[in-house]
């Protein structure tokens, strides 16, 4: 039968990400566990990179600062004479091995990667969600009609939706009598519901992780919510025979269940480990002899933990638990960047440019 079942649920969705988490998953036997993994992974492929990244820049902060003095000289030197001075600027670029583009393509390679991992982890973690609810309630269908259907209950029906081969028994059990229509119900209800409890996807307190950690949530989501993330189209969406079955499946299921599928425990968390992060590299970047501005840096802290808990809110506790996953190690990792750019500082400072190089500019 499950075989059968899997002939006619919803397609699985055949992106990469969507790939490596279910092959995860199969081995784990959790997703919740699962991206944890897989953020694991994503932290020490782009270790490399992030290293290579802070290096740069930290070495370009390091020099900048160095030859300071050496670029105020020229600017003050040659302000009337802008070619001679774009020459002794170059000139001074070169010797000391400056390359501000370099550093920036570090950077921007960097930032892509980062970007690019952020924007297809989302669409993946979206197209499960999608994928995950709308099989659910496909087999929640079958198990409605099963017993009452029996033997006539045929799933191979080439070219026919689950929803196409359930709804005539549907409409059957509605058409009955009273008291048999009663007890027909009562049995389907009783059915759905062991189906539910053996195909729903938890983690810690959360009911259903394809939907988001919010006490004004319901594990069990709406039709016009179970539309949305399922992603039907405008005519399902609107179909009044479609939104009935649904509430008649799933609304005894919802009664059942007498709490939210979170607290905004994922919410604070995230807001937390993101200020926690933000803040501790504007410490690190700021300069010794450069005190920052008051208020420096406090917008972008601000900015960063908003728009990171925003995703805690809008979209599913699976990639909620992706962010937070990072955010952590991050803050883990912290130590470790902080020995890497004192060696780094130590290094540097054997290379300090004597300040008689001054008067040869």
């Amino acid at each position: 039968m499950d075989n059968i079942i899997s002939n006619v649920l919803a397609g699985v969705p055949g992106g990469l990400w969507e790939k490596i988490i279910m092959c995860f998953e199969g081995g784990i036997g959790s997703f919740a566990v699962s991206i944890i993994l897989l953020t694991l992974i994503i932290k020490l492929v782009m270790s490399p990179v992030d290293f290579f990244n802070r290096r740069t820049q930290k070495r370009m902060a390091y020099i900048q600062q160095r030859i300071q003095p050496q670029v105020e000289a020229i600017n003050k030197r040659y302000q009337k004479d802008e070619k001679t001075k774009n020459q002794k600027l170059g000139e001074l670029y070169q010797r000391e091995k400056v390359n501000p583009m370099g550093s920036c393509l570090v950077m921007l390679l960097n930032l892509g990667l980062t970007l690019a991992i952020f924007i297809t982890l989302l669409n993946g973690m979206n197209a499960m969600a999608q994928y995950k609810i709308a099989s659910q309630y496909e087999q929640l269908q079958i198990a409605y009609v099963q017993e009452y259907a029996g033997e006539r209950l045929d799933l191979t029906k080439e070219g026919s939706t689950v929803y196409q081969i359930c709804l005539p028994f549907i409409e059957e059990i509605n058409a009955l009598d009273e008291t048999t229509k009663t007890q027909v119900i009562n049995k389907a209800n009783e059915n759905v519901k062991k189906v539910y409890n053996e195909t729903k996807e938890g983690f810690l307190w959360i009911e259903n992780i394809w939907l988001a950690d919010n006490p004004f949530q319901s594990p069990i989501p709406t039709y016009s919510e179970y539309a949305t993330v399922a992603r039907l189209d405008k005519e399902q969406k609107e179909n009044k025979e479609y939104e009935n079955v649904y509430n008649q499946i799933m609304n005894p299921i919802r009664d059942s269940i007498e709490r939210p599928n979170g607290y905004f425990i994922l919410l604070v968390i995230c807001a937390v480990t993101t200020f926690l992060n933000q803040f501790l590299v504007m410490r690190r970047t700021k300069q010794a002899n450069q005190p920052a501005k008051r208020g420096s840096g406090w917008g972008t802290i601000v900015f960063m933990t908003i728009f990171m808990s925003v995703f805690t809110l809008m979209y599913t506790t699976m990639f909620s638990i992706y962010l937070i996953t990072g955010q952590i190690v991050g803050l883990l990792t912290m130590p470790l960047i902080e020995l890497i750019n004192k060696a780094i500082d130590k290094h540097q400072e054997k290379k300090k440019m004597p300040t008689d190089r001054l008067k040869r500019i």
